[in-house]
């Protein structure tokens, strides 16, 4: 038996094509979230862009105070500090780019990424992580995400990784660690004989 299409339900579809996303704005969101997730590099160029706004805020501020004092003997007015906003924009997120490059030189590993490799070190051996030292590191960019240490019946997103190798010692024995940027994967290299 055949149901008749009622004019309300005519409606209905009518109103729901109403609610649709473009398709090219939508497919354009996706494949932006897609670029955001998959080159992280993107988003430290971001970050230090930022930066780089923060010194051209700076520079403008002093442009302007010139200005003011050669045109005008009567005091400055005090204005907002934009190099300051900026500053404190980059740093108030926890876990900001900008606030991790600062407090870290070039091939420092961060403090977590390390604690996290002393501690799984001294799980797997039962020496005290406080025992073990960080004698080496070095910013590394794996080539999948078993940091390029795979095992034979493991499988590996193939994409660039980048993290840190850490060289870990007690004063009697050596290891090397490989880890991802924030230290939560973490891969034993080998282990070397002093």
């Amino acid at each position: 038996m055949m149901k008749r299409i009622s004019k309300n339900n005519s409606q209905n579809n009518k109103n729901r094509d109403q609610k649709q996303p473009n398709p090219i704005i939508l497919a354009s969101l996706l494949t932006g979230i897609l670029v955001w997730e998959m080159y992280p590099a993107l988003r430290h160029t971001a970050a230090a862009n930022a930066g780089a706004l923060k010194y051209s805020f700076a520079q403008l501020e002093r442009q302007q105070q010139q200005t003011a004092q050669l045109f005008s003997s009567a005091a400055v007015p005090q204005k907002i500090s934009y190099s300051v906003l900026a500053l404190n924009t980059l740093i108030s997120e926890p876990g900001n780019l900008a606030e991790a490059t600062r407090q870290n030189p070039p091939n420092q590993v961060p403090a977590t990424v390390a604690a996290a490799v002393r501690r799984e070190l001294s799980d797997s051996t039962g020496i005290a992580a406080d025992k073990l030292k960080v004698t080496e590191s070095s910013g590394q960019s794996w080539p999948n995400t078993c940091l390029g240490l795979a095992k034979a019946d493991e499988i590996c997103g193939q994409m660039i990784v980048e993290g840190w190798r850490v060289v870990v010692s007690d004063g009697r024995q050596t290891w090397v660690y490989r880890t991802n940027a924030r230290g939560n994967i973490l891969r034993l290299e080998k282990k070397l004989a002093r």
